[in-house]
């Protein structure tokens, strides 16, 4: 390896590149009736692109689980929280629930408190700007900078609640009672009271003080609930989509209420404009350029045997698994997909085979397979799959179509695979990992 590749090799390292986020398995989950979540602004990186070329730490919103609101250490939690993003530890916060179960969200908002994290751009930043201006876009102390204060909630999708828990500003109801105000300011908190969940399934959770501003930058989360269990697979996964804003969007009029020039973003198109699977993006420009410079072919930024896992969850399972895949889209902008090389499932709503799932924003989408096998599909039988000599039936009883392999999953929105939304599901042999 030459100096070059080496120097690239140490400076990708140190941004992550070689950490992917964990997969979240439902069935690993507690189930929960009343749950502590704060709100709170990090200063991190959720793509494999060099640090070196951004301007500065793009500011990360982020839901999290706290076990009480006692003498919380805010810069602490930030701390700790910021750690687990960088270190690929990071899961977005999954709440389980039952069907016709009470559940209570106690809600803290922390975003600018303590040594919030703050974003410096100097230079020509706007039509009417000297040189010399710079603008420091803050959460805290200076948020006096900001146009909008910085109120947030939690909203849900689906489950029934009264008005008052709605986590939003609207209509007259402030005029009606003024404890129907959802929103809550930094450093206060509220609690969230949803009565007897009616509707099972996955429903989204995100704020909606400013969404349009927050809920790309990670103010968002997933409440499972679960209804009569009719099938229970080996692996129960959930996947969250989302988009992180451009880069443009940092210096929009919500600060600023000013025109930027399209070039000052010229150097940072490919870094911001990233699509995420659960809150990590392996966009794949600096793999491409890692596998060039360590000897390899831009064809190979996909390859883990040669650059590593990406930063998106690595799914491993046994050939033969029944798995379940929930996913769940906060795409700001677009619909997302879900594709799965090598495996299809049997979709209920057309009554067809498909590999491809199309998951619009707000929306949750539910599959079923085999791993390396066939659909899976109540009250029918797949012989004609079983990994066996033709005329004899194996003691396994192992359904196998596509078979043991790393088969990549990605959205079929092409430009999406590009800006991160890509990972690898991995099938192994029976007892390969004991």
């Amino acid at each position: 390896m030459n100096v070059r590749a080496k120097i690239l090799m140490i400076v990708v390292l140190m941004t992550g590149f070689g950490w992917g986020g964990e997969p979240i398995d439902i069935r690993t989950l507690a189930y929960t009736d009343e749950m502590h979540i704060v709100a709170i602004d990090v200063g991190a990186n959720p793509t494999n692109m060099p640090n070196a070329m951004l301007w500065d730490l793009p500011i990360l919103l982020l839901y999290k689980q706290v076990d009480n609101f006692n003498a919380i250490d805010v810069d602490l939690l930030r701390a700790e929280l910021t750690d687990d993003f960088v270190n690929g530890r990071y899961k977005p916060v999954v709440i389980r629930t039952k069907k016709d179960q009470d559940l209570t969200l106690n809600y803290m908002n922390l975003i600018g408190l303590g040594n919030a994290p703050q974003r410096l751009v100097q230079g020509v930043v706007c039509k009417n700007c000297s040189s010399k201006r710079a603008y420091s876009f803050s959460y805290g102390a200076e948020g006096d900078r900001s146009k909008f204060p910085w109120l947030t909630s939690i909203h849900a999708h689906g489950i029934s609640y009264t008005i008052d828990n709605d986590g939003t500003r609207a209509g007259m109801n402030l005029t009606a009672n003024a404890a129907n105000d959802g929103l809550v300011a930094p450093g206060e908190s509220r609690s969230y009271y949803y009565k007897q969940l009616d509707l099972p399934g996955v429903w989204p959770l995100h704020d909606h003080g400013n969404p349009s501003h927050t809920v790309s930058r990670g103010l968002h989360m997933a409440l499972v609930v679960e209804g009569e269990e009719k099938v229970a697979p080996d692996h129960d996964f959930l996947m969250l989509f989302s988009d992180y804003p451009t880069y443009d969007d940092y210096l929009d009029e919500f600060y600023t209420q000013t025109f930027v020039p399209p070039f000052i973003h010229m150097r940072n198109a490919n870094v911001m404009h990233a699509h995420a699977l659960n809150g990590y993006a392996a966009m794949l420009p600096p793999r491409m350029n890692m596998a060039v410079a360590g000897g390899n072919t831009p064809w190979d930024a996909m390859r883990t045997d040669v650059l590593s896992n990406p930063r998106t969850p690595v799914y491993e399972v046994e050939l033969g698994a029944l798995v379940r895949m929930r996913l769940l889209s906060f795409g700001s902008a677009t619909t997302h997909s879900f594709h799965l090389h090598g495996h299809a499932w049997w979709d209920k709503a057309t009554s067809t085979y498909q590999d491809n799932a199309a998951v619009p924003a707000g929306s949750s989408y539910e599959i079923m397979f085999w791993a390396g096998g066939p659909p899976f599909r109540q009250f029918r039988f797949f012989n004609n799959y079983w990994d066996a000599d033709e005329g004899s039936e194996p003691a396994n009883k192992i359904p196998v179509r596509s078979g043991t392999g790393d088969w990549l999953y990605h959205c079929h929105i092409i430009p999406h695979v590009k800006h991160g939304m890509w990972g690898v599901f991995r099938v192994t042999e029976p007892g390969a990992g004991e």
